[in-house]
């Protein structure tokens, strides 16, 4: 299990830094690099804030659903 756990920890970062190369070799280009990396930090906050407001709106759907109310 460990080994899973290991290889699924490196595929991550893998993934991750083939997402991240890029939009560090955009920002460095750019003409104005602090605000593009401030940029891309509002839109990655925001689509975290997204994800969890949709995991919210899941579990309590899914809580209602168990308690038999209607949202």
């Amino acid at each position: 299990m460990k080994t899973n756990q290991t290889q699924s920890q490196t595929t991550q970062i893998q993934d991750l830094s083939d997402v991240i190369e890029p939009l560090a070799s955009y920002i460095c280009a750019a003409d104005r690099p602090r605000e593009a990396l401030l940029s891309a930090l509002s839109a990655l906050f925001d689509e975290v804030q997204g994800t969890h407001k949709a995991t919210l709106m899941h579990f309590a759907c899914r809580r209602a659903d168990a308690l038999g109310l209607a949202l």
